[in-house]
């Protein structure tokens, strides 16, 4: 059973509760759950789990009774809505707090900063790129030093976020500087607050290997048959080597470049069902 308090996006969780629908015996579709919710339009709920459309607020309800959510789900469902739809920080910000008050029992701390750092790769690419670039407010300057290149306007949002969430700092010479404060996916919502992070970092991933010669990028796939025991030794091994990762750009010298690494591991069959060989 899935529950609307383990989540900090509604698209997901819808995309989720749709699933556990088709696990339990009993599908239902995009279109079906739509019209369920009063949706003229067949392919309007597709459009918002795919993000290019909101759920506009006066329907927030509908597709909680769709749910059959509770009174205390649906109050959550739609702060949530309204909080991941929000285009201001201080509306964001209030909305935050209205769920961190009224659901502190329900839902584990939902960090803020995590949310809107992880919306887009360009975020974590800038904040690594002024570790070592000078930059003094060119925004179309630096816009340019990313690959793909972003807009000027993208450059500045990014700064902003960053100046808010006091991960950059912008001191005397005119220079903005990294601070102290780490980001972390920490234990809340870890799996949903950086999901979005990882689907355009894998995207990248894909285009980079068009983009980039042989010789300036690094790529490698493995298909192998594990057991459970066997698969929980490569998940360590993956965690042990993050961290060594995160050591050698530590105590890196002269650093000239920002690297985006991806480590993936999903399966590709179905576990056989229990007496089977």
């Amino acid at each position: 059973m899935i529950t609307i308090f383990d989540y900090s996006d509604y698209r997901l969780f819808l995309r989720d509760w749709l699933h556990a629908q088709k696990a339990d015996g009993h599908p239902i579709t995009y279109e079906t759950l739509g019209e369920a919710a009063g949706f003229t339009s067949k392919g309007f709920l597709t459009q918002i789990l795919q993000g290019k459309t909101n759920l506009p607020e006066r329907m927030i309800g509908d597709i909680a009774k769709a749910l059959d959510l509770r009174k205390k789900e649906r109050d959550y469902f739609d702060l949530l809505v309204r909080f991941n739809q929000a285009k201001r920080a201080a509306q964001r910000a209030e909305l935050h707090r209205r769920i961190q008050e009224g659901f502190k029992a329900d839902v584990k701390a939902l960090a803020l900063d995590q949310f809107e750092y992880y919306q887009k790769w360009y975020y974590s690419a800038i904040r690594s790129l002024l570790g070592y670039y000078e930059f003094r407010g060119d925004f179309a300057d630096l816009a340019k030093q990313l690959e793909p290149a972003i807009t000027p306007a993208q450059a500045k949002r990014a700064v902003g976020l960053l100046e808010e969430l006091g991960l950059i700092v912008r001191k005397e010479d005119g220079l903005y500087h990294l601070t102290d404060r780490l980001i972390t996916s920490g234990e809340s919502f870890v799996s949903h607050a950086v999901i979005q992070f990882q689907r355009e970092t894998m995207e990248l991933a894909k285009e980079a290997l068009e983009t980039f010669p042989k010789n300036k990028r690094s790529g490698s796939t493995l298909t192998l048959g594990l057991s459970e025991a066997g698969y929980r030794a490569l998940e360590e091994k993956l965690r042990v080597l993050r961290q060594e990762m995160v050591e050698i750009a530590r105590f890196d010298k002269e650093i000239d470049r920002v690297i985006q690494v991806n480590l993936h591991a999903f399966p590709m069959t179905r576990k056989p069902k229990e007496g089977r060989k």
